[in-house]
């Protein structure tokens, strides 16, 4: 599978363009969206867990509903270790809303195209067993609780596996206050990188570290590096979920991709087993380099 063929298409649907602050944000146009990512998100910082990854989000009218169904799940979820309650009524509403709106998009329709040539799903199925396909890969919890999609589009506060591998998931939370906050010590940035490929212009894929200082309640100062992992930036929430069934399918551990000239791995664990290879997906630059 292409899967740059979904990637484009997400942009011309409901993407947002994925631009490098003091480089490629001269191609704004907020008539099509955009995100301006900083390099270097300390710069200008406070040293008191603000950062600014994600300087300029823009979402046009035209695309707001996508992100605004995305928002109404994820507020379903307390970002805790160990999953969530049992799911609500209310709630299997919101996740079919937003399956049902997201299974006939662009991107997922090539998931869908990659499914039927690959025999995951019969040729010619209805729409109601391509939205069940989507659930039972994004939505069944597995032996921990935890499903898919809350991995990899919400995170897991302590947890090593945190995830935030949907950029505007973190961009919601402004950093990593929701993962790494503890309640017997105080947390500091004191250093914040984000990385992309040196070859592209637009910042497609990144990667966020932080450098923090702990200091517990005796005042004992400890040094933590946390790697947040990679993100494919500016895509949709149908976008992403769209990479990750065909890389789910797919059935690799590792699959090579190239997009616009850059070369990464997709990652995904299918196992489910936390503490070795949790559920997740998500992008992984060989060479990032930092502002």
């Amino acid at each position: 599978m292409d899967f740059a063929k979904i990637w484009q298409a997400d942009m011309e649907g409901n993407g947002l363009l994925p631009l490098i602050k003091g480089g490629s944000d001269t191609q704004k146009d907020p008539q099509k969206g955009y995100v301006i990512v900083n390099l270097n998100p300390h710069e200008g910082g406070n040293g008191k867990n603000q950062t600014t990854v994600f300087k300029e989000v823009v979402i046009p009218e035209g695309k707001r509903y996508s992100y605004d169904l995305f928002r109404k799940l994820k507020n379903n979820y307390k970002s805790v270790s160990g999953g969530k309650d049992a799911v609500s009524a209310a709630e299997h509403e919101q996740i079919h809303e937003f399956l049902a709106y997201a299974a006939v998009s662009a991107p997922l329709r090539q998931a869908r195209k990659y499914a039927e040539d690959h025999h995951q799903i019969k040729a010619g199925c209805s729409k109601e067993e391509w939205v069940e396909t989507l659930r039972s890969i994004w939505f069944q919890p597995s032996n921990d609780g935890t499903s898919f999609f809350e991995h990899v589009f919400i995170g897991e506060q302590g947890s090593k596996w945190g995830g935030h591998h949907f950029w505007y998931s973190y961009h919601l939370n402004e950093g990593p206050n929701e993962t790494l906050q503890k309640e017997d010590s105080n947390i500091v940035i004191k250093l914040a990188e984000a990385g992309q490929t040196g070859k592209s212009s637009l910042a497609e894929v990144i990667t966020i570290k932080y450098t923090l200082e702990e200091t517990n309640k005796n005042r004992d100062k400890q040094t933590l590096t946390t790697d947040i992992g990679g993100l494919f930036v500016g895509v949709s929430a149908e976008g992403l979920m769209a990479l990750g069934t065909v890389a789910y399918l797919d059935g690799r551990s590792l699959i090579p991709v190239e997009l616009n000239g850059t070369s990464f791995d997709l990652i995904m664990h299918k196992t489910g087993d936390r503490e070795k290879n949790p559920q997740s997906f998500y992008p992984q630059m060989k060479t990032p380099v930092h502002a």
